[in-house]
């Protein structure tokens, strides 16, 4: 994923951030004994959500221990790597080689990232070879939508769907079709989010883009200028779906920070897209 399910840091209460902050360098640690230093470039917030929901939602104990890292020589509580966490990393690897095919289809060849993290993406692909059909089941069906000239839902789909089996994957005896509404929707959220955030981008390089394709607008600009109110309604209507299949779902210790992200997390990096002035929207450091 991209980044783009995030906490809302100012409605975090100091617990719930610590805890998130721990699993985020839970996730990093068991990228590095998955693939090597290297690979930690990929972690993002998004599979920190991941590794925090699927903890609570399978029950599983973590232990928070203190540990130091590279870039911080202090230490700091950090959630003790499980063997579920090194599949989510997997999968976080298997996602980043899914984008670099996604980039080379597009026309950009990501020469750099190739070469960084082929052998991490192919040991990932490898240890978990569920999920890499999954990605490229859901890379062939996006080749092939974009090239049928889709508009928003269908060129969301692939990806949508993939989340919703990667979400009924990793829920295991506890998926319910709630869960699996909730990934369906993440992953039209990010695709969609992503879509708007790189508008211009895409523009230039003459990249696919499922919102460009659907209003015409020849810049992110004038695309606000005639469709905010259009585009404010596709993103809360995903937004309000996500908060229903949420309901149904039942979390634990990280209920604090996942309530946060999906009620006012979602919302908070929608609202950053749309007021963007220029450019793609910053990122959020926690």
């Amino acid at each position: 994923m991209f980044g783009y399910v995030t906490p809302d840091k100012p409605n975090l209460f100091m617990k719930d951030f610590v805890l998130f902050r721990a699993n985020y360098c839970g996730v990093c640690h068991a990228m590095k004994k998955e693939s090597g230093q290297i690979a930690r470039l990929t972690v993002n917030y998004d599979i920190a959500f991941i590794s925090a929901f699927f903890h609570d939602l399978r029950e599983e104990k973590r232990e928070i221990v203190m540990k130091r890292c590279i870039l911080n020589p202090k230490k700091r509580p950090v959630v003790d790597v499980t063997p579920l966490m090194r599949e989510i990393a997997r999968l976080n690897l298997i996602l980043a080689g899914l984008k670099i095919k996604d980039d080379r289809a597009d026309g950009d060849s990501s020469f750099l990232r190739r070469l960084l993290f082929s052998r991490q993406i192919k040991k990932a692909r490898k240890k978990s070879p569920e999920l890499a059909a999954l990605a490229d089941e859901c890379a062939e069906r996006q080749i092939k939508e974009e090239k049928e000239g889709c508009a928003l839902d269908g060129a969301a789909e692939p990806f949508a769907d993939m989340m919703r089996k990667v979400f009924r994957y990793f829920a295991g005896e506890k998926s319910t079709p709630a869960v699996e509404k909730l990934g369906y929707l993440l992953g039209k959220y990010v695709y969609l989010i992503d879509a708007l955030d790189d508008y211009d981008e895409d523009g230039k390089k003459d990249r696919f883009n499922a919102f460009r394709r659907t209003f015409g607008a020849k810049d992110f600009k004038e695309l606000k200028e005639k469709r905010s109110e259009d585009l404010a309604f596709i993103m809360e209507d995903i937004v309000r779906g996500v908060e229903e299949a949420y309901r149904d779902v039942k979390m634990g210790e990280n209920e604090g920070v996942v309530t946060n992200t999906l009620w006012y997390g979602l919302r908070n990096r929608i609202s950053m897209v749309l007021n963007k002035e220029e450019g793609k929207c910053a990122k959020i450091r926690l």
